[in-house]
This record gives structure tokens, sequence and C-alpha cells, in this order.
């Protein structure tokens, strides 16, 4: 069993077709073909035929479902082992996920820091959901993700950063403004205007209101926590967001209000693969955003 071989099989497996994994590996079909007829052959390599060919359609028999996990796996402990070495001293690459309602306010000034004490370091940098970022984690695809607690996958390791409070965004001119602090029942008869419920924080916001025994009444749902806030600068609601969203708003578009004792909270944390490979970096990283 060559490497290769492993690598033209997990091509077969994942694009579904012989033609397309050729042109994937950058080799002929014959060639492709060949390398996994000889994977399939007793004498070198497994002894059991790997796809059932119907046609241009191919699918996996069971013993590839069972030699693909394995073989991804094998062709993932490679590429991490070649990034080790390779990025063994200062440089190499830290890639770096985050979710939506904390890239914008969170990442500008931690990466800021990183650069300029590791400027040799290259950064990439993600923006998406929760349940995608956790999927590129699994995959090896990221080194750390900057997300919420809880996190509920063994494989993974969740460290804490900070706890942060929510706060109540209003219209500036709006009557609870002059409060020094609004509870869920004083907006029980006000529109509200939350993110779309993919987000997790959205999830969350729902939630706190139910517990406080308040249905909102939502006019508007948004993907961006700025678009949420400029809805409310306008006038068109009020909305509940995380106390970062508040402290990057410099321009003071919206009221912000604590949202009484105890103040509802979220936890940040930072995620990484318990297993695959962590650059000597990804320790500064998560240091210089916890500050």
């Amino acid at each position: 069993m060559e490497l290769h071989q492993l690598r033209y099989f997990v091509a077969v497996a994942e694009t579904g077709s012989f033609t397309r994994a050729a042109e994937r590996e950058g080799v002929t079909q014959p060639t492709l073909s060949e390398q996994i007829m000889r994977l399939e052959d007793k004498k070198h390599g497994v002894g059991r035929r790997l796809f059932d060919r119907l046609g241009r359609k191919v699918v996996l028999t069971d013993a590839g479902k069972e030699l693909l996990s394995h073989a991804q796996g094998i062709l993932a402990a490679v590429k991490e082992a070649e990034r080790a070495v390779r990025e063994s001293g200062e440089g190499g690459t830290l890639k770096v996920g985050a979710i939506p309602t904390i890239a914008p306010f969170l990442l500008p000034g931690a990466v800021t820091r990183f650069r300029n004490a590791h400027p040799a370091v290259q950064l990439q940098l993600k923006e998406d959901l929760t349940e995608r970022l956790l999927a590129d984690l699994l995959a090896g695809e990221l080194d750390v993700g900057i997300m919420v607690l809880p996190i509920r996958d063994e494989r993974l390791h969740a460290e804490k950063l900070f706890t942060e409070s929510l706060v109540m965004a209003l219209p500036p001119k709006h009557k609870l403004a002059a409060r020094g602090e609004v509870h869920l029942a004083d907006v029980v008869d006000e529109p509200f205007i939350l993110l779309d419920d993919m987000h997790c924080f959205g999830d969350q916001v729902l939630s706190l209101c139910h517990r406080g025994g308040l249905e909102p009444r939502v006019v508007c749902r948004g993907e961006q926590i700025v678009t949420l806030l400029a809805m409310v600068a306008a006038g068109q609601g009020v909305s509940v967001v995380p106390e970062m969203a508040a402290t990057a708003d410099a321009a003071r578009q919206c009221a912000y209000r604590p949202l009484g004792k105890p103040a509802p909270t979220r936890t940040l944390c930072a995620v990484w693969h318990k297993s695959r490979f962590r650059p000597p970096t990804l320790r500064a990283f998560v240091e210089l955003t916890k500050r």
C-alpha cells in the first residue's frame, strides 16, 4: 500500500468519479485506475474491492467505506508532519477562525498585536458560523477557532478567554435611554431586531427573553450585528448585543444599557483539536486575544 495510492483512492471517493479524481490529482485516468487496481489487489494491496463501478458512477463498497476514514487520517497526519517540520521555527502559518459576532470586534486588535510580536508568521483568517468552524478544526483546515462556550466535542479542547455582558441597544432618543439599566419587562411591547437564527447568538438572545417571560415581537432579522445596530439607530426597534459591539460603537449611534443584575453573559473561548498539529505560535495568539 503506497501513499499515492491512498491519495488517489480518497480523490475518487470524494469526487465520485475516476475522471474528476485524475484531474484533481494531475494524472491520467489510466494511471489512476491502475493504482486503484493495485490497491485492491490481494498481493500488493488490501485484497478487497473498494469501489462498485456503475457505469460512470463510482460507489464505495463496505470495504471502501472502512478504508476511507483511515486513509483520510493517514493523509492528514502526513500533511501535519510535513507542516510541523516546515514550521518548527518562528515563521510558518497560523490559521484562525472566528464567529461573526466576535470577529469584527475582537480580531482587529488581537491580530495587530500578534503581527507586531510575530512579524514572520503568516495569519490566515476566516469568519464563519460555529458549526462550520468546528468542522474546519476537525478537518485540520483551521488551527484555532474563537467562539462561545459550550463546545460539546471530546476531540476538541476549549480554553476560556473571558466573559462579557450582554446589553440592551436602544435608539438614542428612546424613552428608556434615560435609565441606568433596562429590564426585559421594560421592552415587552417594543419591536425587536435580532440576528438570524443560524447564529448561536440569536438563539441565546431568544432563550434569554423566554426565561424572562418575554415573547419578543421580532420585526427584523439580520446576519450582522452592525446591521442590527444601524436598524436600532434608525428607530426601528431594540436589540440585545454583546458588550464588545457596544464598545466598538465609537460614534454611539445607539444607547446601550445594562440588563439588570445578574447581567446575562456569554463566555468566549479558543478551540483547537486535541491531537492535531498545533503551531508554536498558537499559544501566543491565544494569550494576546485574552488581553
